[in-house]
C-alpha cells in the first residue's frame, strides 16, 4: 500500500510542499520511533557502536558479573542465591551506563536545493536529520549537531532534553529558509559549505561519540575527508549522501525545445530527445559517483545514499 501512494499523497502525508521544511513535517518522524529502533539493530557493526559502558565497576544499571566477596564490598551487592549454592559469599558487579553524544551535521548548501520528483535534496536532508535526532533521543543518548549552508552556521550542544531537539529542528527550518531565499535570488553556491562545520566539529567532539554527516558532498575536499577520517579513529562517523535521480539519469524527451541546465556557475542546453546526449550525461554521472565513492573508501568512511525522490520511510527496509 505504501508503495502505491502518489507524490501528492506523500506530500500530504508528510505535511510538506517539498520546497521548505516545516516543524510539523519534522515532528512527523517522532511517530516512527518504534521502526527507528528496529532499524538501529540493522546498522553496520562498528567498534564504537552500541551502548557506551564505563570500565569502572560500581553501582549501575548494567549487570556485569559475580565474583567472590572481598573486604570492603557493599553488602547490598551480595548475591545471596550464589552464596547459598556455593557456601561462599559472592558479590554482584555492575557497569555504569553512560549516554553517548550523537552529533548530526547537516549541510544545506545551495546545491542541495534540487529535486525532480518528490522533495528537494535539502528537504530530505532535514527529514533525515529529524529522524536521526528523534531516534537518538529515544535511545537515551545526547543529541547535538551543526547546521550550515556556508553563510550561516548554528551549533547545538549535545543534550538529553526534548526541547533541545525542538531547538535543533527550528534551526534546520531557519537555515533552510535562508538557503531557499539565496537560491531564489540566484546566489552562486558557497565554495566550501562543509569546511567550517567539520573544522568546528573537530574541536567539539569527544572520543566515543557518534557523528552523522548529511550532505550531497558536491564540493567536498580531501582536507575535509581527512578530518572526518581522523574523527573516525576515536569516534564513529557515518555519512549520508543525498541525491536526486535526475542527477544520474535524464528523462526521455517530452519537448522539442532543449532543456536549460544550470548549476549556479555554468549553464548548458540539453536536448532530451538526443539519445547520445542522455547516455553521455548518465555515463559521466556514474563516473563521478564512482570517483566519490572511491575517495570515501580510501578514507574508510562509510557512505549511505539517500534519494530525495522516495519518502524516507520507504528507504528503510523494516518500513516497507
Amino acid at each position: 500500500m505504501m508503495q502505491s501512494l502518489t507524490t501528492e499523497q506523500w506530500l500530504e502525508r508528510l505535511h510538506t510542499d517539498g520546497l521548505q521544511p516545516s516543524m510539523q513535517e519534522l515532528m512527523y518522524y517522532r511517530t516512527k520511533l518504534p521502526a527507528f529502533a528496529r532499524h538501529q539493530r540493522q546498522l553496520p557493526a562498528s567498534s564504537q557502536a552500541g551502548a557506551l559502558m564505563s570500565k569502572t565497576r560500581g553501582r549501575g544499571m548494567e549487570f556485569d558479573e559475580v565474583r567472590h566477596y572481598q573486604p570492603g564490598d557493599d553488602v547490598r551487592s551480595i548475591d545471596w542465591r550464589v552464596t547459598a549454592r556455593t557456601g561462599k559469599a559472592h558479590t554482584k558487579l555492575y557497569r555504569e551506563e553512560k549516554d553517548r553524544p550523537v552529533y548530526i551535521v547537516v549541510d544545506l548548501a545551495l546545491t542541495q536545493l534540487f529535486g525532480s520528483r518528490l522533495l528537494f535534496k535539502s528537504v530530505q536532508a532535514c527529514h533525515l536529520a529529524s529522524a536521526l535526532a528523534w531516534q537518538t533521543l529515544q535511545r537515551g543518548d545526547k543529541v547535538g549537531g551543526i547546521v550550515s549552508n556556508g553563510w550561516l552556521q548554528n551549533e547545538y550542544k549535545p543534550s538529553l532534553q526534548h526541547k533541545s531537539v525542538m531547538h535543533f529542528l527550528r534551526g534546520l527550518t531557519e537555515i533552510h529558509q535562508d538557503s531557499l531565499a539565496r537560491w531564489r535570488q540566484q546566489t552562486p553556491p558557497h565554495a566550501a559549505p562543509l569546511v567550517k562545520s567539520i573544522e568546528h566539529l573537530t574541536q567539539l567532539v569527544k572520543p566515543g561519540s557518534l557523528i552523522n554527516v548529511i550532505s550531497d558532498f558536491e564540493h567536498v575536499s580531501n582536507t575535509t575527508l581527512e578530518q572526518l577520517a581522523r574523527l573516525n579513529t576515536r569516534s564513529s562517523v557515518r555519512t549520508f549522501k543525498l541525491f536526486d535521480p535526475m542527477e544520474q539519469q535524464l528523462p526521455e524527451g517530452y519537448s522539442s525545445q532543449p532543456l536549460s541546465v544550470h548549476d549556479g556557475e555554468r549553464q548548458a542546453m540539453v536536448n532530451l530527445n538526443n539519445v547520445r546526449q542522455r547516455r553521455d550525461y548518465h555515463q559521466r554521472a556514474v563516473s563521478e559517483l564512482e570517483q566519490l565513492s572511491e575517495r570515501f573508501k580510501q578514507y574508510r568512511l562509510p557512505m549511505t545514499q539517500v534519494s530525495s525522490a522516495i519518502a524516507l520511510e520507504q528507504q528503510w527496509p523494516e518500513l516497507r
